[in-house]
This record gives structure tokens, C-alpha cells and sequence, in this order.
């Protein structure tokens, strides 16, 4: 028996029930596609099983749908291929499936929607953060966090530890201050932590660089580092980090060197 079923469905009956499922809604998309709308390429849009008040999840399609609002008013009807789900989880993985490849999906709502569909990744990224203090989200304001695809990147390199290490590490050097989990500051630390966090002391980290630079000034210096080398500016950032910690210890077990020179 096939799974799935075309019907069409009132505009009313049809809105995101899990917002965290998909991408937010963008009006001027909306508006882009009833500029050029042709009732002959619409697509069905993909709902879930109605709830108890007769409401569809838009599992995709919801600029289809405002566009479609926007061309022809509310009593509108849709054509809706219907899928037998009631779970977010697998409403969020439906719509991550459907749209790779197609309109860029900006990160942090990638993320948001793998962590509804309970992709074990972003899970855990998101757990720490949570943990943290922090939320992912686009908003510069203290303690919010979008360099979601530099978090993966340390996930995938170093592991959920250097993930944490990371987060924590910046956030006891510059508080929540958006700028200090940067996408650079965030790979470049977890190249340091990565390598010498057992050796590490924080209150001299914090001295040296916590309270003598902030985020902005600590990638400028990292800047002009790489550009007399040919470090990508992650390292060059690690690289600054060993040097400042470095400054005025003596030689010996407190310093830090890389394994391979020492």
C-alpha cells in the first residue's frame, strides 16, 4: 500500500506546528516566489498527519504556502502529499533530507533542526552548550553562540571533551561575550587546549591573555602573526596562545613546546 497520499488541504489547516523542525520563516521569500507564481509548477507541499485540532505540520513547503497565501488570499487550498508521521524528530530528519542540495541552509537553523531530528552530533554539541549557559542563535547578545559549523569541525577533529574545553576555556577568559566564541577563536583554542591542556595553568592564561586582550584584539594580533607565516589563522592563533603564555617563564617543565621540538 503506497505511504503516502495527495490531498488538498485549506491554507488555514496548514502551519510549522514544531518551529524548531525547520529554517524560520523568511517573508521576502515568500514574496519572491508569488512574484513569479505559476499554479501549473506548484509542488505538493509535505504535512504530517493533521492533530486534534485538524492542523497539518508543514514538514516543507512553508514559503510555498505563504506564497501561495500572498497570490491568491486565505481561502486558498494546497496540494499536500501527506506522510504518516506524528514525531518531530522525524519531521525535522524528513525536512533535512529534502532540502540538501537545495537553497542554502544557514547553519545555525541546519543545526537547530539536527538537534529536533536528534542527529547524535549536534545532540551532544548542543548539550554541552546548554550546560554552558549558552543557546545557539544568529542574536550577538552575551551568552549566544552561532559558530555551530566551527563546533562541529573541533566535534569531528578532537572529540565532545575539546568541545566543552573549548566553550568553557573562552568563556573563563571573556565571559559570554558573543565575540569570544568566534568561529576562529573557537578552532584556534581548541588547537591549543588540544594539545597542551594538561599543562595548561588558567589563572596564568587568564593574565596573559584574558586580561590583556579582548577577542577583537587577540585576532588582530593572530592576523598580523600570519601574515609573516604560513600558518592558517586557527594556528597562528594557537601559535599566539603558546607565545603569550610562554612570556617570562623560565625555561623548563612550565613552558610550553609541541612534542616534536622539544
Amino acid at each position: 500500500m503506497d505511504r503516502y497520499k495527495i490531498e488538498w488541504i485549506p491554507l488555514k489547516s496548514l502551519c510549522v506546528v514544531w518551529v524548531n523542525a525547520q529554517r524560520p520563516y523568511d517573508e521576502k521569500w515568500a514574496k519572491s516566489i508569488a512574484d513569479e507564481f505559476d499554479p501549473d509548477k506548484f509542488d505538493p507541499l509535505v504535512v504530517t498527519k493533521p492533530n486534534g485540532n485538524g492542523i497539518y505540520h508543514l514538514v516543507e513547503g512553508q514559503h510555498r504556502r505563504g506564497a501561495l497565501q500572498i497570490f491568491g488570499g486565505d481561502d486558498q487550498q494546497a496540494p499536500c502529499r501527506i506522510i504518516d508521521e506524528a514525531d518531530p524528530a522525524r519531521a525535522a530528519e524528513i525536512w533535512l533530507g529534502i532540502n540538501k542540495g537545495r537553497k542554502s541552509i544557514k547553519p545555525v537553523s541546519e543545526f537547530k533542526v539536527a538537534v529536533t531530528a536528534q542527529r547524535e552530533i549536534e545532540v551532544q554539541i548542543n548539550r554541552v552548550l546548554n550546560k554552558l549557559g549558552y543557546q545557539v542563535s544568529q542574536t550577538k547578545q552575551p551568552f549566544h553562540i552561532s559558530a555551530v559549523s566551527a563546533l562541529k569541525l573541533i566535534y569531528n577533529r578532537h572529540g565532545i571533551t575539546v568541545v566543552e574545553r573549548t566553550v568553557r576555556t573562552l568563556t573563563h577568559m571573556w565571559g559570554g561575550d558573543p565575540q569570544a566564541v568566534s568561529s576562529h577563536l573557537l578552532r584556534g583554542f581548541a588547537i591549543f587546549l588540544n594539545e597542551f591542556h594538561s599543562h595548561v595553568q588558567m589563572k596564568r592564561l587568564q593574565q596573559r591573555v584574558g586580561e590583556r586582550f579582548t577577542p577583537f584584539k587577540f585576532i588582530e594580533a593572530a592576523k598580523a602573526r600570519k601574515q609573516n607565516t604560513l600558518e592558517r589563522l586557527d594556528e597562528a592563533i594557537s601559535e599566539l596562545l603558546i607565545r603569550e603564555y610562554n612570556f617570562g617563564l623560565k625555561d623548563g617543565g612550565s613552558k610550553l613546546f609541541h612534542k616534536d621540538v622539544e
